[in-house]
């Protein structure tokens, strides 16, 4: 480390000399073969420094070849930057065989393919209409030379550039500092084109390119040593680039949205004037029937008969909603004109319900094909969301998600109809719930939370709903896991599953639910469950990334002390996780994983991630799979 440290140094020294040198020959003019040669000098003996000095620490065969060709190239640009002075030619063929080396250097990086000569192509065609059209030169019978340089030099920035866009195995700065190296490079060359062949004067412009372009390519030894060279491929630049596009175009939008917040209802009796005053005398009831057998829908009944509203109930809910079991719902709804929905339950009741009501208002499109974004765009009959459980939030969020039973496929279906008109938060539904229940749908509303506020798409609501939400958790989770019957910490718990609900509805979640939601379909373990376990693990694998974010977030829950860094108060947080899991007998880990299932696995959390969710670090689907074998047991 401390070698690299001095090496960084020796560089920007070198970056300094060679700005001075660039300046003084761009103003002093004379003595030319003194000036240009010492600026010329500077980046080979920096090229071969830095090969010289890193010859024993390159991390692969081709990152050293990719030095070593990257130096030769250097040394035929020295000599072509002299000769050029008083032998055009030769100097301009010593120039062409530097480009050539250079191509032959980025080559090692990532082969040289169909791609490449498409790119190549594509900027000689853009060489040829500025060299042939533009009514500026007189090449005096150099046409041929320029035109063959032309070629070349198109090929070793198109390289450059695809390498850029679609290398998935070398850090993704790095790339980006070699294509402006490369690009310079052009460019100087095109303002030199102008200098020499016509009458407009470029030198300056071209020397201001030149010199920076030649250290960026002899820096580029030493910052590719340090590149990670990852063992699986990486998310390409073109699909970051697409996903970050993707998700800061919907975080424009965000505010123009039309987001809403259930409004709570104070109790039943408040839920039958509610109805009585919308005319509504029939309503469906989707739950399932272990809610029926607990009585937990008895006052809820009551109140309905009492005020004379018709209540249909279906009781079939399952965890993980199927797509049979929303289509039967649905049939259930038609066959007894019922005008409203009333959904008392989990997240399962709850997601089955707000699927029913799409195909309602959607009756030609099938829910398969509600996947995704925005593929409602139609008001639900009045929806009244009552949730059993403190963790899915599903009562306040847009999304609804169920699974292909015919594919083990679990997939989300976002739209703002989805979010329910009204909901009731009832503590005493909650008081009998098993201490396994409590545990897990809690950590379900912590990973909400989390993810919501370590996303790149925050607002100042979310945060703060993010925020109220986990000290609330924190405070309270254990206490309703050691202690089911005290009131307070269940209202608590129930208020910061809605608050986590309105900032995750908003602010979106991350790769803990795509895994989960993955898991989910292919071997229905429940989504809370998954999620407690998944947490932790993915907060440690996104590393510096959330360090500020989930820092601030763990000194404001109090697991953190004020004065601690954010990667400590970092490191606090998913311990705390990792022994608020042991605390509550969830171990890590899941046997259900079978590695032969791995690779359908990342693909379905990759669809469903990519772009939509803002995560703070994107993966692709191969470095997805690593992450299934760190959960597998």
């Amino acid at each position: 480390m401390e070698k690299t440290k001095k090496l960084y140094i020796l560089n920007a020294v070198f970056a300094i000399l060679i700005a001075v040198a660039d300046a003084l020959y761009i103003v002093l003019k004379r003595p030319e073969y003194v000036l240009k040669t010492i600026a010329s000098a500077l980046f080979l003996i920096l090229g071969v420094l830095n090969f010289i000095l890193l010859l024993k620490e390159f991390k692969t065969k081709n990152i050293k070849f990719f030095a070593l060709f990257n130096m030769l190239a250097l040394l035929f640009c020295f000599l072509g930057d002299v000769l050029l002075i008083d032998y055009f030619i030769v100097g301009a063929i010593f120039f062409a065989l530097g480009h050539v080396l250079f191509i032959v250097a980025f080559s090692f990086l990532e082969r040289f393919n169909l791609k490449d000569i498409l790119a190549g192509l594509i900027l000689f065609a853009i060489c040829l209409c500025i060299i042939l059209l533009v009514p500026v030169f007189d090449f005096d019978g150099m046409l041929p030379l320029i035109l063959v340089y032309a070629f070349i030099i198109s090929f070793m920035l198109g390289k450059s550039f695809t390498n850029l866009l679609f290398n998935t195995k070398y850090t993704n700065t790095f790339l980006a500092l070699i294509f402006f190296g490369a690009l310079l490079f052009f460019l100087s060359d095109l303002m030199l084109l102008f200098n020499l062949f016509s009458d407009i004067s470029t030198g300056n412009a071209c020397l201001s390119m030149y010199y920076p372009a030649q250290f960026i390519l002899a820096y580029s030894i030493l910052f590719m040593t340090q590149s990670e060279v990852s063992p699986v491929r990486k998310m390409s630049f073109i699909k970051k680039c697409y996903s970050r596009i993707f998700q800061t175009c919907f975080r424009i939008i965000l505010p123009l949205l039309p987001y809403r917040e259930p409004k709570l209802l104070q109790g039943y009796k408040k839920m039958c004037e509610v109805l009585k005053a919308k005319n509504i005398s029939s309503a469906i009831l989707i739950t399932g029937k272990d809610i029926i057998e607990l009585k937990l829908a008895d006052e809820l009944l009551l109140a309905c008969k009492q005020e004379s509203i018709k209540l249909t109930i279906f009781d079939e809910v399952i965890p993980n909603p199927t797509i049979e079991l929303v289509e039967k719902a649905r049939e259930i709804y038609l066959k007894n004109n019922c005008n409203a929905i009333i959904a008392l339950g989990g997240g399962s009741a709850i997601d089955c319900a707000k699927a029913m009501g799409a195909r309602i208002v959607k009756p030609r499109k099938s829910v398969q094909k509600m996947k995704g974004l925005l593929k409602i765009r139609k008001h639900l009959p009045t929806f009244i969301a009552i949730p059993t459980t403190a963790g899915t939030g599903s009562e306040t969020t847009l999304a609804s998600v169920i699974t292909d039973e015919k594919t083990n496929f679990k997939f989300p279906i976002n739209d703002f109809s989805l979010i329910p008109h009204y909901a009731i938060l009832d503590y005493k539904l909650t008081l009998n719930l098993p201490k396994s229940l409590t545990s897990t749908t809690g950590l379900d509303a912590l990973t909400h939370a989390i993810e919501a506020y370590i996303g790149h798409s925050t607002t100042s609501y979310t945060r703060r709903m993010s925020e109220e939400a986990t000290v609330l958790i924190v405070e309270n989770l254990l206490t309703c896991y050691n202690d089911g019957k005290n009131i307070e910490a269940r209202k608590n718990m129930l208020l910061a599953s809605f608050k986590a609900g309105n900032a995750f509805t908003r602010s979106y979640v991350g790769y803990v639910h795509a895994i989960a939601h993955s898991l989910g379909g292919q071997y229905h373990v429940a989504h809370g469950l998954a999620n407690a376990k998944i947490l932790p693990v993915m907060l440690k694998e996104y590393g510096s990334s959330v360090y500020k974010k989930l820092g601030k977030l763990s000194k404001i829950a109090k697991i953190a002390d004020l004065s601690d860094s954010n990667k400590l108060a970092c490191e606090k947080f998913i311990s705390y996780i990792e022994n608020l899991n042991s605390s509550m007998s969830i171990e890590p880990g899941f046997e259900e994983i079978k590695t032969e299932d791995i690779e359908v696995l990342a693909t379905n959390a990759d669809k469903e991630a990519n772009p939509l969710y803002p995560v703070p670090k994107l993966y692709s689907k191969e470095e997805l799979e690593k992450i299934y074998l760190k959960l597998k047991k």
